[in-house]
């Protein structure tokens, strides 16, 4: 039987909280191993197979303070299939980057794809970036 996707929700809210204070122990267990997984990461780049996803996740861990930071979620989009799900969510938290002097406000525009893997839900798919706000493009 299939993992209940809302409490995959619940343990991968606490592995991002976790993972923005440092440490990825929570997160990399739900990550697929899979080559034809991806990540357009927060820090930006790309990174496609665990080969590069799980070193990049670690690093991108790293660049965090541990200061109890949560991270609270507002899911625009859920959409749960029988072996695939997507969200579509605003991540905002406050944080502390080890490159800053004081902690900064988090706010990521997220869309995530995961799959079941046997019974478990996966991580198969991570495009975080800043939420800037909506402007005209700008010429030269």
């Amino acid at each position: 039987m299939t993992e209940d996707f809302e409490g995959f929700l619940s343990r991968f809210e606490a592995a991002n909280s976790a993972f923005v204070n440092g440490d990825p122990s929570l997160w990399l267990p739900l990550v697929s191993r899979s080559e034809q997984t991806s990540i357009f990461g927060g820090f930006g780049g790309q990174e496609v197979g665990w080969s590069q996803i799980g070193p990049r996740y670690e690093w991108a861990s790293a660049q965090f303070h541990d200061t109890g930071a949560k991270i609270e979620f507002e899911y625009l989009v859920k959409h749960v299939g029988s072996d695939t799900a997507y969200t579509v969510a605003i991540e905002r938290g406050t944080v502390h980057h080890v490159t800053q002097p004081a902690p900064v406000l988090h706010v990521l525009r997220t869309t995530m794809v995961f799959r079941t893997e046997g019974d478990e839900w996966k991580i198969t798919h991570r495009h975080a970036d800043p939420l800037n706000p909506t402007s005209s493009p700008s010429g030269p």
